[in-house]
């Protein structure tokens, strides 16, 4: 992992947050976090399609022997080194809400990767799962592991700001101040 590639893979989550900013502008998310789109199946699946090229390179960097193909491994793996993932918080500024997109994860499975499976390979019959919740849920996980990340491999990156999702971990770099670092 260089310098590059994080900063690559921010700009790319960047994108991502624009594409959900700009879903702001037809429909007002706060009590609506329910309503599901095509745009939300977009942005989900983009999403989660981001999120698991980084549990990978994130797997790998912590146990780079171990053969990370699925959920249950990333799972196993992260959870056994950053056991607190479980307590990392973001907050959606546009919906004025605290986000934990782990929360559930030492004890169940992630309803935000449930639903993108399920839009994945089943878009018909779940299309319904494709909503505003599930997909900004998915960005904050993304966002989340990129400090994660950026805190296994101590490459830090050039701008961590963000628009969109909030977090005490972004001011100005992961790794400059103690009391800002990821659980």
């Amino acid at each position: 992992m260089t310098r590059e590639k994080l900063n690559g893979i921010w700009n790319y989550y960047l994108s991502l947050e624009k594409d959900m900013s700009d879903t702001s502008r037809y429909v007002e998310p706060a009590g609506q976090e329910n309503v599901y789109s095509f745009e939300f199946a977009k942005i989900l699946i983009l999403t989660c399609t981001e999120v698991e090229s980084v549990f990978k390179i994130l797997c790998s960097k912590i146990e780079p022997n171990a053969a990370a193909s699925d959920i249950s491994i990333y799972k196993g793996i992260i959870l056994k080194k950053y056991p607190n993932i479980t307590r990392a918080e973001t907050n959606i500024d546009r919906l004025n809400k605290i986000i934990i997109p782990f929360r559930d994860w030492g004890s169940s499975k992630l309803c935000w990767w449930e639903a993108y499976q399920e839009v994945k390979h089943n878009r018909g019959n779940f299309f319904d799962k494709a909503t505003y919740l599930n997909a900004v849920t998915a960005l904050a996980a993304l966002y989340i592991l990129i400090f994660y990340l950026s805190k296994e491999t101590n490459i830090e990156f050039d701008n961590c700001k963000s628009e969109y999702i909030s977090s005490e971990y972004a001011d100005l770099y992961l790794l400059c101040s103690s009391e800002k670092r990821i659980p």
